[in-house]
């Protein structure tokens, strides 16, 4: 069906579809909180240098002296290889450091920090102010700077760990989802496998032990088999019962009738001898139509062995040679001196053959011949069986069709070539129909040879 669709994919997609977005989630936020921690940790850093020097800032008479703290900045320097920017002003003069800094923030608070490009670097500024003086005011203001690449390297390079880890994580539970998905559909490989284990007629219920999940679907299709089983068992009953309740009366209707027809007066000896014509047909398309439904049995039961062609040949000569005589037509045979072997249903094969043979005598002229031959052709072993008579008059696919295949006339029905073209179906085998150039039909059969 072009329509089916797995269970197991869709809930392993599903499954994959939610580890991709949690992997995404997580990287993504321990990206960020990486960032954010060092990014304080570089802010508390900032703010400790700048206040230490604001300590050692002095208000004298002469100005406002300071001793820059060089070890505070050499701290800083090692706990990230970055570049470090400092100011110090008072009343907007700058005292020392970078005069290209930027100003302080329109902010009261003593300690502010931004963000900004300097230099074509991201950097991170503290401001940090503090008042001298209580008539004179003097506002000092102190200003740190330091760049972000390693900073952002090192938050990169955390996340790329995590990602890794995470990736293993993800391949681990994807595997794990696999695994776990196998494992709980196992119940229902089982029945796949009960199933096609099973032959065409076998109809026990599937056994029990299958999940609660399932229990429902599992009874359906035992009450399916069990309904099949019925089913089967009334159509052998049937078969069995009409081979013998059908044929019999028929065969004593022609009995009867033949016997008529020797005192019949002759007014009636026409009517009569139509009455026998009809009898004997009925007869043969009831025999048809029991063979038909027997093969189509056996052919859900699949019963194939290994046969020899030529030994069914003779068998089917010895069977219809008194048919043949009664037509003064003789059945040849050819037969290779090495039987070839095929894999077949034997019943079935003979029934088949039985069916050529008898339509290529019911045609053929009195004084005529039908003759069966068996050759090998590379790997196909080919049954042909040909007569005198006038041939085939109808496209050979109409001829092959249920009540249209067993005479050579539209007008004309029966199961004969019908029945052989299931046959020759069930086995992969080809059926062929033709014309032969001198007259008369040919009907071929090819089956792979073992």
């Amino acid at each position: 069906m072009s329509n089916d669709w797995s269970i197991r994919r869709r809930i392993f997609g599903s499954w994959l579809l939610m580890l991709v977005i949690v992997c995404a989630a997580v990287y993504v936020g321990v990206n960020g909180i990486s960032k954010r921690s060092l990014f304080r940790a570089q802010d508390s850093d900032l703010k400790a240098l700048s206040l230490v020097i604001l300590d050692s800032v002095v208000s004298t008479s002469s100005g406002i002296t300071f001793d820059l703290p060089h070890s505070a900045f050499e701290v800083l320097a090692y706990s990230a290889p970055e570049r470090i920017f400092y100011q110090v002003s008072a009343n907007g003069r700058v005292l020392a450091g970078y005069d290209d800094l930027p100003r302080e923030l329109s902010s009261s608070l003593d300690v502010e920090f931004q963000t900004a490009d300097y230099r074509s670097e991201v950097t991170r500024f503290v401001f940090a102010s503090k008042t001298f003086g209580s008539t004179a005011k003097k506002r000092v203001i102190v200003v740190i700077g330091q760049t972000r690449s390693s900073y952002m390297a090192f938050a990169s390079e955390i996340a790329n760990y995590i990602a890794i880890i995470v990736l293993v994580a993800f391949i681990c539970l994807a595997v794990w989802a696999e695994l776990s998905l196998r494992y709980s559909l196992r119940p229902f490989f089982a029945i796949e496998s009960n199933l096609l284990s099973r032959k065409s007629d076998d109809f026990s219920p599937i056994p029990s032990g299958t999940p609660v999940e399932i229990t429902k679907l599992v009874d359906s299709l035992n009450g399916t088999f069990e309904k099949h089983r019925s089913l089967l068992e009334q159509n052998r009953a049937f078969i069995a019962e009409a081979t013998h309740q059908v044929k019999t009366p028929i065969a004593a209707l022609v009995t009867m009738a033949e016997l008529l027809e020797k005192d019949a007066p002759p007014a009636l000896k026409v009517s009569v001898h139509n009455l026998i014509i009809r009898s004997r047909y009925a007869s043969k398309l009831a025999s048809q139509l029991l063979t038909r439904a027997s093969l189509t049995y056996r052919g859900m039961l699949d019963v194939k062995a290994e046969i020899k062609v030529s030994n069914i040949v003779e068998s089917v000569q010895k069977a219809l040679d008194p048919v043949a005589e009664r037509k003064d037509i003789e059945i040849q045979i050819e037969l290779p001196e090495k039987s070839p072997l095929i894999v077949g249903d034997r019943v079935a094969i003979r029934e088949a053959l039985v069916c050529l043979v008898d339509n290529a005598l019911e045609y053929s002229p009195v004084l005529s011949d039908v003759c069966v031959r068996v050759f090998e052709d590379g790997d196909q072993v080919i049954v042909e069986v040909f007569d005198q008579g006038p041939g085939f008059s109808e496209d050979p696919s109409i001829l092959m069709s249920a009540f249209k295949g067993e005479g050579r006339h539209a007008s004309n029905v029966g199961l004969g070539l019908a029945i052989v073209k299931g046959v020759a179906e069930n086995h992969q085998a080809v059926f062929e129909l033709e014309n032969m150039e001198n007259g008369g039909a040919l009907c071929r059969l090819r089956f792979s040879s073992v």
